[in-house]
């Protein structure tokens, strides 16, 4: 089984070949292409939806075809055309949906839609044995979720961001410290550099609320007040560190209640740590050490996996291929707020 996957749902464009293995039921990338729209978008420190939209209207029928080149094999050989139909920008997804719609009608091949968010969770899958049921952590530019992962397409929303998503209250902190865009490895980079001086005693919203949910919206303006008073470079740094603390310990407080919560009823063995925020090494680790604590074992995908990015969607298609094996309707319409829970 051979999927071709198409992610458009924000500032990148990527296409992905995969192909499900006999052997071991894994996937096997045969090619992927992806080209990033960060330095179109750098100037005006975030992603301008229309400018996305063009870009990808420019670039995805090239990169089809050289991914296609490059994995040797022909468009008869594809089994099925996935795309990410949602969540995210409107005029974007419309983009790659069309395109894999069109590859589907003209090949008389399945279409496949797929959630962004399933695509995030699912792609761990594709190279260990996780069996559902697992939790996940999805931390990225415009969700933070923790989720009961019970099937391919069956997903609880355990607690989630009551406003800012991790990524961007990244994003805005680097902008705030006139940086640039992303914000997540700039932050992480200057956060290496504290020699742990300065305290700022940096509020952590919900840390103590009895629910899963979580709010970053407070942290980012006290960091905010805190630079417009004036900092020195290294008090920059310092703050770089304890703000990157303060969401760690937030994300830990919760996933650890996670734990302690299911365990009661259902036995967890598994966590997967997913999304563009995932690829933070100091977070990563964090959660190595809380998954050790748990006795529970700890999952996340390639650094590279982690950011969006289309073998994620194949891989999902294959998912979907395997246990529904149907297609879907092809006049599926792209969906911006289409939740995870709602599969």
């Amino acid at each position: 089984m051979i999927v071709l996957g198409i992610e458009t749902s924000c500032d990148e464009t990527s296409v992905s070949i995969v192909e499900k293995e006999k052997k071991n039921n894994f996937g096997k990338v045969l090619s992927e292409r992806t080209l990033s729209q960060i330095s179109k978008h750098k100037k005006f420190g975030g992603v301008v939806p229309e400018l996305a939209s063009r870009e990808h209207s420019k670039n995805l029928d090239f990169i089809v075809k050289e991914t296609l080149k490059s994995s040797k094999i022909s468009l008869k050989k594809i089994d099925a055309f996935a795309a990410t139909t949602g969540p995210g920008l409107l005029g974007a997804l419309l983009v790659g949906t069309n395109y894999a719609k069109a590859l589907a009608i003209s090949s008389k091949k399945p279409f496949l839609s797929v959630n962004h968010l399933q695509g995030h969770v699912l792609v761990s899958r594709m190279k260990k044995s996780i069996p559902f049921p697992f939790i996940c952590l999805l931390v990225s530019g415009g969700h933070c979720q923790i989720l009961l992962a019970q099937a391919y397409n069956k997903f609880k929303i355990l607690g989630e961001t009551l406003d800012d998503a991790v990524g961007e209250v990244y994003d805005k902190v680097s902008k705030t410290m006139g940086y640039g865009y992303p914000g997540g490895p700039i932050i992480e980079h200057l956060a290496k550099k504290s020699n742990g001086k300065y305290n700022f005693d940096l509020p952590k919203p919900l840390l103590r609320n009895k629910t899963l949910d979580l709010s970053f919206s407070g942290l980012k303006t006290a960091v905010r007040r805190i630079i417009e008073k004036g900092i020195t470079k290294n008090q920059q740094y310092d703050l770089a560190k304890e703000f990157q603390n303060a969401i760690t310990e937030c994300l830990i407080k919760k996933v650890d209640s996670s734990f302690k919560l299911l365990n009661k009823k259902l036995k967890i063995c598994n966590f997967v740590l997913s999304g563009g925020v995932a690829s933070n090494e100091y977070i990563r680790k964090s959660f190595e050490l809380l998954c050790k604590k748990n006795q529970i074992s700890f999952f996340a995908p390639d650094k590279k996996l982690c950011v969006d990015n289309a073998t994620m969607i194949a891989w999902a298609g294959l998912e979907i291929m395997k246990y529904r094996k149907i297609s879907s309707k092809i006049n599926t319409p792209p969906k911006p707020r289409w939740r995870l829970d709602s599969l």
